[in-house]
C-alpha cells in the first residue's frame, strides 16, 4: 500500500503526517480522521469542523508535479491548505 505524506497549513501552523492508504482521496479521509486527535490544532469542536471539511473533498492533482494533490477548505474565517504526496517508500519501516 502506498505512503502519503499530508501537508497542512492551518491558522499559522504547519502539521505533517505519514500515512498508508490506496488513493489521495482515502488519504484525506484518513487524515481527517487523525484531526481530531490533535489537540494542537484548537478546540475539539474546531477539530471536528476541520475534519468534517477535509473528509468532505476530493484532491486535485497538482499540474507539473508528479504525485501531488492539493485541496482546500474554509472553517470560519481560517483557511486550511492540505497538500497530499504519494512518497517512494523504499525501506519498509
Amino acid at each position: 500500500m502506498p505512503l502519503f505524506t499530508a501537508l497542512l497549513e492551518f491558522d499559522g501552523g504547519t502539521y505533517i503526517s505519514q500515512l498508508r492508504s490506496t488513493s489521495p482521496s482515502r488519504a484525506a479521509k484518513k487524515y481527517a480522521a487523525q484531526l481530531v486527535t490533535n489537540e494542537a490544532l484548537g478546540t475539539p469542536t474546531l477539530r471536528k469542523r476541520l475534519a468534517k471539511a477535509v473528509s468532505g473533498e476530493k484532491p486535485v492533482a497538482v499540474n507539473g508535479v508528479r504525485n501531488v494533490w492539493c485541496c482546500a477548505v474554509s472553517v470560519g474565517n481560517k483557511l486550511a491548505l492540505l497538500n497530499i504526496i504519494q512518497t517512494n517508500d523504499d525501506t519498509q519501516q
